[in-house]
């Protein structure tokens, strides 16, 4: 998620599981709306024109910095930027807020809640610049579920409302909750309408707005992110210490883990283990096209041999203990310790280990280019969804309110490189943040009191691959995703809204479960065929059924 991802909680791709699995669709929609979108810098739509009519019509920005490492339209390479600009620039000069109301807010945080109005300086000069008051009431991100079940199911929802795409998958009837609740956004954002009141909302991929269509409507201000959804990072330090390059396939990282593995010295090989060897066995995002028929992942060869490989890694006393007795252990500071060498997580973790381990001596964290199943074969990399978090607006606003609210949400969309996003994470130079000798912006103790993830979350903003204070990180992501970019699955579902059956949906955390309890040794892992069939009765060939006939009806079966 680019230069948000500091402030969204990494641990989301354990906890979302299998749930991200779905990644071609997994959160509530409308069938009535599903198209073939073309993800290209053009924005347009093939397949049904009713979708593409509820959607802005993608216009880039062309009023921010030109980055140092190029991207891709299509998100797949995120541009690099290796300095921040002496001069930001003023993205956005027009009045924000103008109706003398205060705009109420719930957004998640996964960090000690900051000081409210009127105590919070922070909080006062954002205020200030935008021309009226934002109330936030900010939940607890890791018991964020709860906050939002509660507050749909009472029906009193604030002005804007930022719900997680991994949150909205364990909702039931959601697309018919938000409909009651939300306001349809493509009176003010269809076609044309974005990119001349709202240049910084138009400016996101088709493919992102898409996913903000629940029930047939335009409800969510999508937070575009990058298609990956995790990565295989290894302590560096200890990997130089005992003269040991990276592995390119499996064969090679079992190898290297059996040589680093040293219980005696409180060292395993891994802190997690799981999607890393599914995808260098093959193991497809969610369905795949064989004979001309679709093939669930769990369904898979690949699937059955991933974890055959895994259990075989924990046989072996390669896994560290505590994710051992719990998959949900925090590998992060397993790896930070360096009681282990490998993990798994989303893309930025990197940097948020960075910071949060940059005192321990000779902590270096890489990131590991995409494992092969063995020599000369190609992994299959899971493909995310284009958007992860979206911001809603109360449905019953006036249409000035509603107005007020979207050019708010288009403030906080400013890219890097502008006072605005300078403002929204970092809050007042001089005051909340300096900028050190390197050009990178230090936190003041008052900045890392009052200043919180708050604002950001009212909107998205473009991707961007900017943490240069790391040396070489900008450098070394740009060329990790332009390696991994060949590799993404070319699911038959990429481009569709495609809302996943509640029952199949239901049935993901207990098959995950299944899994890790082969892991484990709790089960043989013969035992997977079985479960796979029971699987397969219960849920698996009736959504084949449904996946079938989507397919079928937008031409790609």
């Amino acid at each position: 998620m680019g230069d948000t991802s500091s402030n969204v909680p990494a641990f989301r791709i354990q906890r979302r599981g299998l749930f991200q699995a779905g990644a071609a669709g997994a959160v509530a929609a409308s069938l009535a709306g599903c198209a073939a979108l073309d993800e290209g810098p053009d924005g347009t739509a093939a397949g049904s024109d009713e979708l593409a009519d509820l959607l802005p019509t993608y216009t880039p920005y062309e009023g921010g910095i030109e980055p140092d490492l190029p991207g891709q339209p299509d998100g797949t390479v995120t541009p690099g930027f290796l300095s921040r600009p002496a001069e930001p620039v003023t993205a956005v000069t027009e009045p924000v807020m103008t109706t003398g109301e205060d705009i109420t807010a719930i957004t998640p945080l996964w960090n000690p809640t900051p000081p409210g109005l009127p105590d919070n300086s922070y909080f006062t000069a954002v205020n200030e610049i935008l021309g009226g008051t934002v109330v936030f009431s900010i939940a607890d991100g890791n018991n964020y579920l709860d906050k939002i079940t509660t507050t749909l199911a009472s029906g009193d929802v604030p002005d804007m409302f930022q719900i997680p795409g991994w949150e909205i998958v364990n909702i039931s009837d959601f697309g018919e909750a938000a409909n009651e609740l939300f306001a349809d956004l493509s009176p003010y954002l269809a076609g044309d309408k974005a990119a001349k009141d709202y240049p910084l909302l138009a400016s996101y991929p088709t493919a992102a707005w898409a996913m903000g269509v629940f029930g047939g409507k335009l409800l969510g201000i999508p937070w575009e992110r990058s298609p990956y959804t995790n990565a295989l990072f290894a302590r560096q330090d200890i990997l130089d210490e005992l003269g040991l390059e990276h592995p390119t396939n499996l064969d090679e990282l079992l190898a290297i883990a059996e040589e680093v593995n040293d219980p005696s010295k409180n060292r395993w090989a891994f802190a997690s283990l799981d999607q890393t060897i599914q995808e260098a066995m093959g193991v497809p995002t969610l369905w795949k096209v064989e004979d001309g028929k679709l093939v669930h992942k769990f369904e898979t060869e690949a699937f059955a041999a991933a974890i055959a490989f895994t259990r075989n890694a924990f046989d072996k006393g390669l896994v560290h203990p505590d994710y051992v007795a719990d998959r949900n252990t925090n590998s992060k500071e397993i790896i930070g310790s360096g009681q282990a060498v490998f993990y798994e997580d989303g893309l930025g973790a990197w940097h948020e280990m960075f910071a949060t381990y940059r005192n321990v001596e000779g902590f270096n964290l890489q990131i590991v280019n995409p494992l092969a199943r063995e020599a000369g074969a190609t992994p299959t990399i899971w493909r995310d969804d284009p958007a992860g978090m979206f911001t809603f607006i109360k449905k019953d606003l006036s249409e000035e309110r509603i107005k007020e609210c979207l050019r708010l949400s288009n403030w906080c969309s400013t890219p890097f490189g502008t006072v605005e996003a300078d403002l929204v994470s970092d809050g007042v130079e001089g005051v909340h943040f300096t900028v050190d000798a390197e050009g990178v912006p230090q936190r003041t103790e008052l900045g890392q009191t009052e200043v919180a993830p708050t604002y950001m979350f009212l909107s998205g903003r473009s991707n961007a691959n900017n943490k240069f204070q790391y040396p070489g990180m900008v450098e070394r992501l740009h060329e990790w995703e332009t390696n991994a970019a060949p590799f993404l699955d070319p699911s038959p579902f990429q481009g569709l809204r495609v809302e996943m059956p509640s029952d199949l949906s239901a049935e993901n955390e207990p098959m995950k479960d299944a899994h890790h309890e082969i892991y484990r040794g709790q089960r043989d892992v013969a035992a997977w065929a079985t479960i796979v069939d029971d699987w397969r009765a219960k849920v698996g060939d009736s959504a084949r059924e449904y996946y079938t006939k989507v397919a079928e009806d937008n031409d790609r079966l």
